[in-house]
């Protein structure tokens, strides 16, 4: 296996470039979300030939920003997608106009709310995993930064699965997450709560973390999407 980076190495890596100019954070989040992409359509082919559904899981940081950029790359594609967003509340507020809060996550978030993308209350997550057919639940809830318990954010997905596993047995449904698994530590692949996402696919940038290492060991895919850095 190549170097592992870890999450401060990657952040300075990251950092440097935007710092020399050769990049800004909004493309690098850009290029994030269009490798993850990729990456899906490179493990299932079948899934660029068509329309199908997705739901993207996104957290209140620059992971999340990440998962803006594929919804709205799926939704580009011809895709049904619903955000379920957490710790973005303006978005999920009608009446509420821009100004947005800055930064590069909340420009992906205003962009995808200016193109009539749909965002829900996480809380209610289940109503569209019931559904038959395949959909895809892309998970970008915490990313490299995770270093805390995450049960709390992770429960509203397995309640959800649960309630599709009762409903709906015959559904495909597919999950990828975003550079790291919620409920992961980045540097050591220690647990961080009971129940983390379990992917069946893992897309992370420009080069492994540690806990890739670990995922692998135990049999889960983890892809590297260069990033151009």
């Amino acid at each position: 296996m190549t170097e592992l980076l870890t999450a401060a190495q990657m952040r300075a890596i990251e950092r440097a470039a935007i710092e020399s100019g050769e990049v800004t954070g909004l493309e690098l989040m850009e290029r994030a979300g269009k490798g993850v992409v990729e990456a899906v359509f490179e493990e299932w082919p079948e899934l660029a030939a068509g329309s199908f559904r997705a739901v993207v899981l996104c957290g209140p940081g620059n992971n999340g920003g990440d998962g803006f950029v594929v919804a709205r790359l799926l939704k580009d594609w011809g895709w049904e997608v619903v955000v379920y967003p957490t710790g973005w509340d303006t978005l999920l507020r009608p009446n509420v106009t821009p100004p947005f809060p800055t930064g590069d996550a909340w420009e992906n978030a205003k962009r995808w709310r200016d193109i009539g993308g749909i965002s829900r209350a996480y809380g209610g997550l289940g109503l569209d995993l019931c559904e038959e057919g395949t959909i895809v639940v892309f998970d970008a809830l915490l990313g490299i930064g995770q270093n805390r318990d995450t049960d709390a954010i992770v429960h509203p997905w397995w309640r959800s699965w649960d309630q599709m596993a009762n409903v709906s047995p015959d559904n495909m449904v597919l999950t990828v997450s975003v550079d790291v698994p919620t409920g992961y530590d980045t540097d050591t692949g220690d647990l961080l709560g009971m129940a983390p996402f379990e992917p069946d696919l893992t897309v992370t940038f420009h080069a492994m973390k540690p806990v890739h290492a670990r995922l692998i060991e135990a049999g889960g895919k983890v892809v590297v999407a260069d990033i151009g850095l």
